[in-house]
C-alpha cells in the first residue's frame, strides 16, 4: 500500500514495464509529472513516516537514479575520450613502420643528448664530486627524455594499432 499522495510500487512498476511506444503522449507526460512529484514527496517525507514498502521503494529508486547518473557520467567520459582519440587519429596516420622509425629517431636523439650532457658534465666541473652530481642530474634528464620518447612511441604505435583494428572492423 502506498503512503498518502504517493505512487504505489505496483503503479510505478506498471509504468516501467509498459513500453513508451504503447503509451500516448499524454500518458507519457502524466507519468513524468507524477513521477517527479512522487520523487519530490519522497525526498521531503521523513523516513519514519513512510511505510516500509514506500521507504524501500524510495531507496531502490534513489539507488537506481544514482547508478544511472554514474553510468551516464562514465559513458560521457568514454565518449569524450573516444572523440579525442578519433580527432587525434583523423589526421594523417603513420604506418607501423613509420611509427617505429620515428620512435628510433627519438631514442637516438635522447641517447645522443645524454652522451653530450655527460661529456659536458665531465669536462666543465672542477671537482669529481661536483662532476658526478651534475652528471647524475644530466643523466636523470636524459633518462626522462628517453622515457618520454619511449612513451610517445608507445602511444603512437597504440594509436596506429587501434586505427588498423577499427579499419579492419569497419570493412567486415
Amino acid at each position: 500500500m502506498s503512503d498518502n499522495m504517493r505512487k504505489g510500487l505496483g503503479e510505478q512498476a506498471q509504468e516501467k514495464l509498459t513500453p513508451d511506444s504503447q503509451k500516448s503522449t499524454t500518458e507519457q507526460g502524466t507519468e513524468k509529472l507524477t513521477s517527479m512529484g512522487d520523487k519530490a514527496a519522497g525526498a521531503v517525507q521523513p523516513g519514519d513516516s513512510k511505510s516500509t514498502t514506500q521507504e524501500l521503494g524510495d531507496k531502490a529508486r534513489s539507488g537506481a537514479d544514482s547508478t544511472q547518473n554514474t553510468a551516464g557520467s562514465y559513458l560521457n567520459q568514454a565518449s569524450d575520450k573516444a572523440s579525442e582519440l578519433t580527432n587525434k587519429s583523423s589526421g594523417s596516420m603513420p604506418s607501423a613502420g613509420e611509427a617505429q622509425d620515428t620512435g628510433k629517431t627519438y631514442l637516438n636523439q635522447a641517447s645522443d643528448k645524454a652522451s653530450d650532457l655527460t661529456n659536458k658534465a665531465s669536462q666543465s666541473m672542477p671537482s669529481t664530486g661536483q662532476a658526478q652530481d651534475t652528471g647524475k642530474t644530466y643523466l636523470d634528464q636524459a633518462s626522462e627524455m628517453a622515457s618520454n620518447a619511449a612513451k610517445t612511441v608507445s602511444d603512437t604505435l597504440s594509436d596506429v594499432a587501434n586505427k588498423i583494428s577499427e579499419s579492419g572492423q569497419g570493412s567486415k
